[in-house]
């Protein structure tokens, strides 16, 4: 179990282990949903097959950490538990009130999902590569994100990989700072939530915008002395 990369300390053991879990529960889940084709028609069913994709990265970060003893920093709640539950349930409150029951309740599926994704790659491999210079594990965990998303030829492939770089680089941020994983699905949540085409609806385009703001100055602004900020900086 003592299979380490020479430099930075970083387990590779635990690296592949996570990553091998995480592309097999995803294989696992597109081909039922390959296999049947009723599953994309079925809310129910088309919410069991994407958290189970979304399972396979928390599974295989899980593991790798309980068999490797690998540990990490980042946790539900981070620095905050207020700002963390707050962060979650007032999103999911505004736009149950906008459209309804359904679209609060699939809002917090989205943030469950992104929660278990984030789980992996933030809070075990992110971690894991902390000692890298933030370009180089941003690249890493973008190409391994990118491959574990392994129907490709359903997506444009250069602006995904873009957009995922971009996460990798914002989310990542996010992590660093905050070291909530909540706030990390949130945002990887939303970004879910609002291919639904909801941006024909003005009232949701702008509760998207306010809740953005909200999470900003929420995480950012609210309750952090100009001491504790200077020790952040």
């Amino acid at each position: 179990m003592k299979l380490y990369l020479s430099y930075k300390n970083i387990h590779i053991g635990a690296i592949v282990t996570f990553y091998i879990i995480a592309l097999l529960v995803r294989l696992i889940s597109l081909f039922f949903v390959n296999k049947y084709p009723s599953i994309e028609t079925n809310y129910a069913f088309q919410v069991s097959a994407a958290l189970a994709s979304g399972l396979g990265p928390a599974i295989g970060a899980l593991v790798a950490m309980l068999i490797f003893k690998r540990k990490t920093e980042y946790t539900l709640a981070g620095k905050s538990i207020w700002k963390s539950i707050a962060t979650i349930i007032i999103p999911c409150i505004v736009f149950g009130i906008i459209g309804g029951w359904d679209l609060g309740v699939t809002c917090l599926l989205a943030f469950v999902y992104g929660l278990l994704e984030e789980f992996g790659w933030r809070g075990f491999l992110q971690y894991e590569l902390r000692e890298l210079p933030m370009w180089q594990y941003v690249l890493i965990i973008t190409v391994m994100w990118f491959l574990w998303h392994l129907d490709l030829t359903q997506r444009s492939v250069l602006p995904f990989f873009l957009l995922l770089l971009f996460a990798s680089w914002g989310i990542g941020k996010v992590a660093n700072e905050t070291h909530s994983l909540l706030f990390c699905a949130a945002f990887h949540g939303i970004v879910n939530f609002v291919k639904r085409d909801l941006f024909s609806d003005k009232t949701f385009t702008m509760a998207f915008i306010c809740i953005i703001v909200f999470w900003i100055v929420m995480w950012y602004f609210v309750g952090i002395s100009p001491k504790q900020q200077g020790r952040e900086d």
